[in-house]
């Protein structure tokens, strides 16, 4: 009797974690983020959906080491950086640029965590990159937008102090010019 107990406890206990596995399951696949994990040899053994619409491959082309190499051709160094970065400290964080299968750049705010087993050895890498393209661009337009309007201040303020300069000489010209 207490055998059976014990396993209709288990079983139930089972389920509980199964649908918790499930549930967070779910939640990654409609994370806007793109997750990635890579093996510890680079390969990319999971993507989620938000990867393949970010840069336009599917999970499975992914996993072909040619076309990982392809996003990451603009930041190649930065990203053994970050992997190294990710050994040492069991984690790191920056931004990259990245290049989509249309050969779009984009900027991504990454982060990379190392991944342990049970037994507290290295098994894993995950990448967590949120596209920050379009906050970029904005970011470059408003420090444009700046960049103008200060040079029309200091435009306009030469032009102010270059005024009070010659209205004297100007002033002394008319005087001159009425006294001939």
């Amino acid at each position: 009797v207490e055998w059976y107990r014990q396993k209709r406890r288990f079983e139930a206990e089972r389920r509980v974690a199964e649908r918790k596995i499930h549930e967070q399951a779910a939640l990654i696949e409609k994370a806007q983020d793109a997750i990635l994990v890579e093996d510890l040899q680079g390969r990319v053994i999971y993507a989620n959906p938000s990867t393949e619409r970010l840069y336009g491959w599917t999970a499975g082309e992914l996993q072909d080491a040619a076309v990982t190499r392809r996003i990451y051709i603009a930041c190649e160094k930065l990203i053994s950086e970050a992997r190294q970065a990710a050994f040492a400290s069991g984690e790191w964080q920056g931004e990259m640029e990245h290049t989509a299968r249309n050969g779009h750049k984009l900027t991504v705010a990454s982060r990379c965590t190392l991944i342990r087993n049970e037994r507290g050895e290295p098994q894993s890498l995950l990448f967590i990159n949120t596209d920050i393209t379009e906050q970029k661009r904005l970011e470059l337009e408003f420090f444009r937008a700046q960049r103008i309007e200060s040079i029309g201040t200091l435009a306009g303020g030469m032009a102010h102090d270059l005024n009070n300069a010659l209205s004297p000489i100007l002033m002394g010209l008319q005087l001159l010019q009425k006294q001939r």
